[in-house]
């Protein structure tokens, strides 16, 4: 048998252990005792916020630069390095400490390991099993509790299943380690034969190792495979940067490795293992999250019926299902542009829409939010349009007194449909308080319909979202589980950016809803991105919810403490870190995955956005540096941080920091890097020598922006400073994000004099060797400017200065 088990491999354990087997020993911390933080020192930060340790002044770091000195000293005086608690407290707190002190600070931190462990079930069914068995249970520990600390704090969450634990072997207690001497102690007590003792535990030194020295068997207990622990890697880089209280405040929170370490199948498609390790966790959190704050309103009296906005809502309504039950949950077919089209009962109403933000660009989409008729909307949309003043024109038309009132009328029709939507589909009736359920982000559609459902119905919108931008410290109508009540809003930005690829893993593939039939039923656009994604997002869909299920059906015993104000901030911090791997630092198998999504954006047009394109990315940029995302609304792709992470980590983690802190990096100062290259303008009269600044992007390509003229032709030298080049490109760009890129063909709008020699897009200049650029139109003058893409591959040998007049200068300054 391989040396190495999963925990999904333990429950036939015993059955293949040899006959001689008598007694199954285990390792605690990490294989019978797990954590709700990602590693043993992350505990430490909650010692300073326990009142006993508190006022004797204990830190994280004082915590542990006190076992390291203990550990240093107790090898100067005994030769090892095995110390206990209250010999730490010891070197923590003085040597004149009093020791009813010590005996406080160890039992308070005793106390925060209690507060912050849970049992391992997998394991909890192998002790289970040996004792039902008649195999005696023992615990071989390297710590630096007693073996009766350790007993105490094992029953704290074992109960019962404590007393199969026969005896425990502490290293403190005995001097050694597991990779030392321990065993030997282990077996004379046990009065046992190496061959009938088995052991198991996390570390394949301490715990296969170090066995094997004495003839034991040891199995390695691998919590993850590769490719969790690359995600779980992810997890701590995204968690420092996001939240900076981790490491400082506060340890780093870890609610889900259990789950993952106990549930996760292997040999599951990338599909199924991004929806249970990369999307479970985060809709579990915000189903915990929903779940606890409809309790807290519910007792509150008033009648509670929940309704999950379709269509990011659709999977955590799934999820809320598994939690609360099926006849809890609701779906409800209200989108940003009926819930807009449905609120329109004043004047005042149709100039919030306006002052929203009237542009050219969005005048048909406003058009559709105000409900006039199709002939009517492009007749004031071709006056608008034909007007110099286009936007004003456009406001004064639709405040026009006989326009105002059809757009009253035909928003109190579509409103009384809605009303009839929300009665057949979530049994909402006059009195009740629906609480909306959304992704977020600034909660529109309760924003809009809050005043009116009230006026009218008596209906009290209180909206819950995973992410809520717009959120007062005082305000009681909505909360969102990571939300500015403790997220600041640069937090809150880096976030939602890029969120889109998280919003499609979450949809159901429908249209748009953009009316709604006399009797409810919904009226839904066409728009939709097609069955291919609907299959592939139903599988991650399918494996998020064996995820919820498979946490919901842990025992209380075997998952982290989570029933107080302060664990809803841990679950909100829980879920932060996660969405921000995914979005910033998402793992091979997840680039490949997602990248062929698409997004549509659900305003009720026919917008589709491309999530990444990876070869794209890394053309462009080469090209534009981080100046690739700032381009026109319609061509944006949806996850740049994943591209960036397909080109280079380093690229992910600025562009995280860009946003998260809210600084800004110009492209062309993004390196320091660059070159003078020799240009000449001349035409039949006059010529001029100068020079151009190319800078560094990436992948060693640099970029040369040239001015278009029309007077002169422009020559780039290249010659004079290079033998061999690559072009990646060579384009004509809108100076000012106005107007369409092109690209200017060798031989056509470039000539090229004084090549030796081509090879693909790699050319070789004599020292004469030149790009031409013949004299553009006036209209190109006025707009455009070129840009070269290159890779310099051999600059040209230049002669050495010679060094004479200097040393001359060092001579007479000598003499």
């Amino acid at each position: 048998m391989s040396i190495q088990l999963f925990a999904n491999q333990l429950d036939d354990l015993l059955d293949r252990l040899p006959k001689q087997t008598q007694v199954l020993s285990l390792d605690c911390f990490d294989t019978i005792w797990w954590r709700r933080v990602v590693a043993p020192r992350d505990v430490f930060y909650a010692l300073p916020h326990h009142e006993v340790l508190k006022r004797a002044g204990v830190t994280a770091s004082l915590r542990g630069k006190a076992e390291t000195e203990a550990r240093a000293k107790q090898r100067l005086l005994k030769g090892h390095t095995e110390v206990t608690l209250h010999e730490i407290y010891r070197q923590l707190l003085g040597p004149q400490v009093d020791a009813q002190l010590v005996e406080q600070c160890v039992q308070a931190e005793i106390d925060c390991e209690a507060a912050h462990g849970f049992v391992f079930e997998p394991v909890l069914r192998l002790i289970r099993k040996a004792r039902r068995r008649g195999l005696r249970v023992i615990v071989v520990s390297d710590t630096y509790l007693t073996a009766g600390q350790l007993r105490g704090l094992l029953k704290n969450r074992l109960g019962d299943d404590a007393q199969a634990i026969a005896q425990i072997y502490c290293s403190c207690d005995h001097g050694t380690s597991k990779t030392g001497q321990i065993w030997q102690h282990v077996l004379a007590r046990e009065k046992l034969r190496p061959k009938a003792l088995v052991h198991l535990g996390d570390n394949v030194h301490a715990d296969h190792e170090g066995p094997a020295r004495h003839q034991i068997t040891g199995y390695w207990l691998r919590h993850h495979d590769e490719a969790t622990l690359n995600e779980l890697d992810g997890r701590a880089t995204t968690a420092v940067q996001l939240l900076p209280e981790i490491h400082h405040q506060q340890g780093n929170p870890s609610l889900f490795h259990g789950v993952l370490a106990a549930h996760n199948d292997r040999q599951a498609q990338v599909t199924q293992q991004i929806g249970y390790r990369s999307l479970g966790p985060i809709v579990f959190a915000f189903g915990q999250f929903v779940a606890r704050q409809v309790a807290r309103l519910q007792a509150q009296g008033r009648p509670v019926k929940l309704g999950f906005l379709l269509r990011d809502g659709y999977l955590p309504a799934r999820v809320c299902e598994a939690i609360l039950g099926q006849d809890a949950v609701a779906e409800i077919n209200v989108s940003r542009l009926t819930a807009i089209a449905a609120s329109l009962c004043s004047r005042e109403d149709v100039v919030r829409v306006l002052a929203a933000g009237v542009s050219v660009s969005a005048m048909p989409a406003i058009l559709k939010q105000l409900l006039l008729p199709a002939e009517q909307a492009q007749a004031i949309l071709a006056e608008a349009s034909a007007s110099a003043t286009p936007e004003d024109t456009f406001s004064q038309l639709l405040l026009r007194k006989e326009t105002l009132a059809l757009i009253i009328e035909r928003s109190a029709a579509l409103r009384a449909r809605l009303w009839r939507h929300l009665q057949t589909h979530a049994g909402v009736q006059r009195g009740d308080r629906l609480v909306l359920v959304d992704l977020g982000y600034s909660g529109t559609v309760q924003n809009r319909l809050a005043a009116v459902m009230r006026a009218e119905y008596d209906v009290e919108l209180h909206g819950l979202y995973l992410i809520a931008s717009r959120v007062k410290a005082d305000q009681a109508d909505r909360q969102g589980l990571i939300d500015t009540r403790w997220a600041d809003d640069r937090l809150i930005h880096a976030l939602t950016a890029y969120i889109g690829v998280f919003e499609m893993m979450c949809t159901k593939d429908d249209g748009t809803t953009l009316d709604y039939e006399e009797d409810g039923r919904p009226v839904r656009a066409d728009v939709g991105v097609g069955p291919a994604q609907a299959a592939l997002v139903a599988q991650m869909q399918a494996a998020a919810l064996r995820f919820v299920r498979d946490a919901l059906a842990m025992p209380a015993h075997c998952r982290p403490s989570d029933h107080d104000d302060h664990d809803d901030l841990v679950l909100a911090h829980q879920a932060t870190i996660d969405l921000g791997r995914l979005i910033y630092f998402p793992t091979a198998d997840e680039i490949q995955c997602l990248s062929a999504l698409r997004f549509d954006f659900n305003l009720g047009t026919d917008l589709i956005l491309a999530t990444a394109d990876l070869e794209r990315g890394l053309a462009e940029y080469r090209r534009e540096g981080f100046a690739l995302m700032n381009r026109d609304f319609t061509a944006l792709r949806v996850s740049y941080p994943m591209e960036l992470r397909h080109i280079d980590v380093s690229l992910s983690t600025l562009l995280l920091s860009l946003q998260r802190f809210g600084y800004g990096v110009t492209p062309s100062q993004a390196s320091y890097r660059s070159e003078t290259i020799h240009t000449l303008a001349a035409n039949a009269q006059q010529h001029a020598a100068g020079s151009s600044r190319a800078f560094a992007t990436h992948d060693g390509f640099y970029c040369l922006h040239l001015p278009m003229t029309a007077r002169f032709d422009l020559s780039v030298l290249w010659g004079q400073t290079h033998e061999w080049l690559q072009l990646d490109s060579i384009e004509k760009v809108p100076m000012h994000g106005e107007g369409e890129r092109a690209d200017l063909v060798l031989g056509e709008q470039v000539l090229l004099d004084g090549v030796e020699q081509i090879e693909g897009n790699m050319v070789k200049f004599t020292e004469a060797g030149m790009m031409i650029f013949p004299a553009c139109s006036e209209a190109d003058q006025r707009r455009c400017m070129i840009r070269v893409v290159y890779r310099p591959l051999l600059a040209r040998q230049a002669a050495t200065p010679s060094t004479e007049p200097v040393a001359a200068q060092l001579e007479a300054e000598s003499a």
